[in-house]
């Protein structure tokens, strides 16, 4: 902009001086021609007042240091005589002397045929019909000499340099806060949004200052807001429990957040690469291309196996579709929860199916059986599948009830009360197949916190356990102490074990090792136990080896 100021600067002040110059010539010419046509003219009254008619008389006339020259002239256009000599040529259609006939007097400039020479001419009509013509050359009275043209150079010279520096400062301070608002400007775009403009004048700078000023407050309110909203929208999009994923219409990522990075397995910041370079996935890609469908159930297999409920919107821009974003949600659990519901379902249907069906049988069986032994085997057959279905529906009203409980009782009591409880329960049960029951306790004064009736279920199904699937004279143990500042629970059988490939599945709902126990449990039992663990947020091992028995440990931590 500077550069373009000073050559502005540079091309007026050149043309103003030609324009001056020119017009100075213009009018210096002109007034000069004025002032040699009014001398002629005063010369030629002058002769005329004085009434010379030797030619001597008039010869040596002068104008401004150059000799006039003088002709008399006869109405026909014969020289009458001449102040350089003699001529031979007639002048009547000499436009001056044609218009001093017509008019008395006339001006003409033009060049001399006996001279060969520019000459400025002025004639009057005399008295007598004759001519007085004088006549200057052009040159005299035309233009600047050199002499003159060499000062008006200078001059020329000197008022350009003055002006240039006159003009230089002003364009210094003109651009001054010009320089300044560009600095200024450039701070900005860099993201300095809190520099401001130092508008100290009250002129149009100053005001465009002002302005600028007050464009930079508002972009900084503006830049405020949205980055208050981007954070605010960062910070949801973060803590969602649900994958979010922004693309362009191009596939190039927008947004992703670390829930999403996590379900695919990505670590590292992808904004702005392509979206199928990170997630290689058939149907998610095929999902992501479609236009009509907008929500999908896929299963990945990588980094991990899950479900996944994929929901898909379009981003738009008025009317303008500028992209997509996908809300993804992993429903591994909830399908897994489903699975597990209908499997429950169906091994309760077929759970609660096998011993009414003996009991339907046999009940029907004995309408036709007259014998009494026979009667009395049905009879007790029929009375063992009911406890079996009175145990079995009990257990699942426990474990329903226990899953689906959001409150409990909480309280503080002592474990070995609660132990020596159970003792007394399943005396009776132990003394029928002539079992010991031996309780180790290190300490009486620990103390647990949670629902006393629960951790009772769960000793006792334990204790039960133990016992029906030990073999008669044997002995169960159940020791409770502390280690490390968890307390320690342990129920040892020295009964029939169970073989290493069942371990991983008994406390699975409904399993029962068949091949190695007896007592026809329901196959619940463990799984009530697995449950009260975790609602004392604690952990249950097993230890066991066929034919030798086995060791229940719970762990209650940080008591």
């Amino acid at each position: 902009m500077k550069k373009k100021i000073i050559i502005t600067i540079i091309i007026t002040i050149v043309f103003s001086l030609v324009l001056a110059t020119t017009s100075f010539l213009t009018i210096f010419n002109v007034e000069n021609m004025r002032k040699v046509k009014s001398n002629l003219k005063n010369y030629a009254e002058y002769i005329v007042r004085n009434n010379y008619e030797d030619i001597n008389e008039v010869k040596g006339i002068k104008l401004d240091n150059t000799t006039i020259r003088c002709t008399y002239i006869n109405s026909d256009g014969q020289v009458i005589y001449d102040t350089l000599g003699e001529v031979d040529e007639n002048h009547l259609n000499r436009i001056e002397v044609k218009e001093a006939l017509k008019y008395g007097e006339a001006y003409a400039v033009r060049n001399s045929t006996t001279d060969n020479e520019k000459l400025v001419y002025y004639a009057k009509k005399l008295d007598n019909g004759n001519i007085l013509r004088l006549s200057v050359s052009f040159k005299s009275i035309s233009y600047f000499n050199f002499y003159k043209l060499g000062y008006s150079l200078i001059i020329g010279i000197l008022i350009f340099v003055f002006t240039f520096i006159i003009s230089m400062k002003l364009v210094r301070t003109i651009m001054k806060p010009v320089n300044e608002l560009e600095e200024v400007t450039s701070r900005i775009a860099r993201g300095d949004l809190h520099i401001r403009a130092k508008a100290k004048t009250n002129d149009e700078l100053g005001t465009l200052g002002k302005t600028f000023n007050n464009m930079a407050d508002q972009l900084q309110s503006k830049m405020n807001e949205v980055m208050d909203k981007q954070n605010r929208l960062e910070s949801i999009v973060k803590s969602m429990e649900s994958g979010v994923i922004a693309v362009d219409l191009s596939g190039n990522i927008i947004i992703i957040n670390p829930y999403a990075k996590r379900i695919f397995g990505i670590k590292d910041d992808i904004t702005g690469e392509k979206i199928y370079d990170y997630i290689k996935d058939f149907d998610i890609n095929y999902f992501l291309n479609e236009e009509e469908e907008i929500a999908k159930e896929i299963k990945i297999l990588h980094p991990a196996e899950r479900e996944l409920k994929i929901k898909k919107a379009f981003i738009l821009s008025g009317r303008e579709k500028i992209g997509k974003v996908i809300a993804v949600q992993d429903i591994s659990d909830i399908k897994r929860l489903e699975n597990m519901r209908s499997q429950f379902v169906a091994n309760v249907t077929h759970e609660l199916k096998t011993p009414l069906t003996s009991i339907k049988g046999f009940a029907e069986t004995l309408k036709y059986v007259e014998d009494e032994k026979t009667r009395e085997k049905f009879l007790d057959i029929i009375d063992n599948e009911a406890e079996r279905l009175s145990r079995l529906i009990s257990d699942i009203l426990v474990l329903s009830k226990i899953e689906s409980s959001t409150t409990t009782d909480d309280e503080d009591f002592m474990p070995y009360i609660v132990i020596d409880e159970v003792i007394s329960i399943v005396k009776n049960m132990a003394e029928s197949k002539n079992i010991s029951l031996i309780v180790e306790k290190s300490e009486k004064d620990i103390k647990l916190h949670g629902d006393k009736d629960k951790f009772l279920q769960l000793v006792l199904n334990l204790v039960e356990n133990g016992i029906k699937y030990s073999n008669e004279g044997s002995t169960v143990k159940v020791r409770s102490f502390i280690k490390k500042g968890d307390y320690i629970l342990e129920v040892e059988d020295n009964g029939i074990g169970i073989p290493k490939e069942d371990m991983p599945r008994i406390f699975e709902r409904f399993y029962r090792v068949d091949k190695s126990r007896k007592g026809g449990g329901t196959g619940l039992g463990l799984a009530i136990v697995k449950h009260i663990v975790k609602i004392f947020n604690g952990e249950i091992s097993i230890e066991s080896e066929l034919n030798k028995g086995s060791i229940f440990t719970v762990t209650i931590k940080n008591i």
